[in-house]
């Protein structure tokens, strides 16, 4: 498979000083207007997923302001969990075997590790600079590669940066490849590398070989 240019700014360069930009919620779907006194839903696993993730992005908007309401964050992080925890049961959907999946940061060595039935079955090396997170290349053990490993990992890295609100900024081709393939964590990276980002994408899928040829 042909991996996008790496022409994104490398984070060994010197970099100009600027004020950071103001991060997007993850999702790109367009949230209804928020209404501080809606009700939030006391059992949310009776809520739809389209629902929980509008009403994750709008909690979020409650979040991303100057004096956020004290019961903002908690139904956050209760909607973020209950979106992984689906997330979690899909990808376990048709598979034979009943593996178990761990997901941690390991910042003792600055690192994205995730363990399979408890083996270390791939990493994310990253770079963490002020509120963004540079992910620099990611390793992943033969034995898991044919079975959607590479994957599962770099979903479970991206969730993480949203959860704790931090810009990626994607520098090895497998986190490349996986934002050109899922384009709604794709306002998780800054503003302008974004824009730069998408017109790889484009001049990449214009340069792909196309079937009726």
């Amino acid at each position: 498979m042909e991996r996008l240019p790496q022409t994104l700014d490398h984070p060994t360069a010197q970099e100009k000083a600027s004020t950071p930009s103001r991060e997007l919620p993850l999702h790109t779907v367009e949230a209804p207007p928020a209404t501080p006194g809606s009700a939030f839903p006391e059992d949310l696993a009776t809520v739809t997923t389209r629902e929980l993730r509008l009403l994750c992005n709008r909690t979020f908007q409650h979040l991303d302001t100057d004096h956020p309401a004290l019961e903002a964050r908690e139904q956050y992080d209760a909607l973020i969990g209950e979106l992984e925890r689906r997330e979690r049961q899909a990808a376990q959907r048709g598979s034979a075997d009943s593996a178990r999946e761990t997901f941690r940061d390991n910042a003792l060595f600055s690192r994205f590790e995730l363990f399979r039935n408890g083996v270390m079955a791939g990493y994310v090396q990253y770079d963490m600079r002020g509120g963004h997170v540079l992910l620099l290349h990611s390793v992943i053990d033969p034995r898991f590669q044919r079975i959607g490993v590479e994957s599962v990992l770099m979903q479970a890295v991206l969730l993480n940066a949203h959860r704790r609100r931090l810009a990626v900024r994607p520098y090895c081709p497998e986190a490349q490849d996986f934002l050109a393939a899922h384009p709604r964590f794709l306002s998780l990276i800054p503003a302008r590398q974004r824009r730069r980002f998408t017109l790889l994408m484009a001049s990449r899928a214009e340069a792909a070989p196309r079937d009726d040829a």
